[in-house]
């Protein structure tokens, strides 16, 4: 039988999220902090049901979710969040999906490379994406995934 994420996987992924956040000096919580919190959250409880309750992957889960959750928290508003989400969920495998944003001014491309598979009891998908701000490629490719009866997506994924 699979456990439940426990409080101390929890509260281990909160305290990284907040030393990380913390390093970033006195601003303001922003997107791009909020993006960092959620992320090294989803990333520490994603990390523990992978190794199992591991401390270590619990940290490590963190550390990515938290890098992913910065990127996707400074690049992606709601309406950015919104078409990534129906990406991943509904176009074919090998698909590019490509968007605009006018309030941003930022060019987005996402595609997913694998079809879903299950992790676990969640159901996941491979992507790449590229997200083009101020003229500069930024690229990355990830994995989403998502839990049973939730439409919101945990991203685990790295910078190339």
């Amino acid at each position: 039988m699979r456990h439940l994420v426990s409080a101390r996987t929890i509260a281990s992924s909160i305290a990284v999220a907040f030393t990380l956040v913390s390093t970033t000096g006195c601003e303001t919580t922003n997107k791009r902090d909020t993006g960092t919190i959620i992320g090294s959250v989803l990333g520490g409880i994603l990390g523990n049901q992978v190794d199992d309750g591991g401390a270590g992957g619990t940290i490590i889960g963190a550390l990515v979710g938290a890098a992913v959750g910065r990127m996707i928290g400074q690049y992606m508003d709601e309406a950015d969040k919104k078409r990534f989400a129906e990406t991943i969920n509904e176009a074919p495998t090998g698909q590019t999906v490509r968007w605009h944003n006018d309030d941003s001014n930022r060019d987005f491309a996402v595609t997913p490379t694998s079809d879903v598979y299950a992790k676990g009891e969640q159901q996941c998908r491979r992507f790449d994406q590229v997200v083009f701000v101020d003229g500069k490629r930024e690229v990355m490719e990830g994995v989403a995934c998502k839990s049973p009866g939730s439409d919101a997506l945990a991203v685990d994924g790295q910078q190339v």
